[in-house]
């Protein structure tokens, strides 16, 4: 779904510097705990920065425009969580960034299925992304996948096999009974609309 230009967007970025990093913010970025890719419009990140307030949480989205829609509703959170950042970048630039073994779990919540054979290079679930996900997780780190997308999801599931670098289980549908997962923003709306969503839960080797 694309997300239109706000008018407030300039002023509250500019208003919000303080949850907001840069790729130069070195150190800050190393001192993740937690990492979401596609933060969208933040409400998955700061649900779980709530159950988590002793780790450190960075959202990464390159939608300049669901970019600002969360910093502006991290902006009404920031006084009682502190345990959490935006980074407004493509995750091939951060990944280098982060050292081997240093992130506890890794969420990819609805990404872009980028259908198209030519574009599939482009998922965040195709191997090569997947080696890297490998690197910087912890042992026994674990990534959280989910769509709504029936191909991706059981192309995702090939890359997963052919990599051999995690073992893992297959939600489907998953369902929220006994789950610590918050919903995301497209999540309850898909879940209005009676559509099922596909979890895979990925331990590192």
């Amino acid at each position: 779904m694309r997300l239109r230009h706000k008018k407030w967007t300039n002023s509250v970025l500019q208003e919000n510097e303080d949850i907001i990093l840069k790729k130069e913010n070195i150190a800050e970025i190393k001192s993740t705990d937690l990492l979401e890719i596609g933060s969208g419009k933040g409400r998955f990140l700061l649900s779980l920065a709530e159950i988590n307030k002793d780790k450190k949480l960075l959202g990464v989205e390159i939608n300049i425009n669901a970019f600002a829609s969360s910093v502006k509703n991290a902006s009404q959170r920031k006084e009682e969580l502190k345990n959490f950042s935006f980074i407004n970048e493509t995750i091939d630039k951060i990944l280098p960034l982060l050292d081997d073994e240093s992130i506890e779990n890794i969420y990819i919540n609805f990404p872009d299925p980028w259908p198209k054979n030519r574009q599939k290079h482009r998922r965040l679930t195709y191997p090569p992304y997947l080696k890297e996900y490998y690197r910087v997780l912890k042992k026994n780190g674990k990534i959280y996948f989910r769509t709504d997308n029936s191909s991706l999801f059981e192309d995702s599931l090939d890359y997963f096999q052919s990599v051999r670098l995690f073992d893992f289980k297959i939600i489907t549908p998953f369902l929220y009974e006994n789950s610590s997962l918050p919903c995301t923003e497209y999540e309850c709306k898909f879940r209005s609309m009676g559509i099922d969503i596909n979890l895979l839960v990925a331990e590192k080797r």
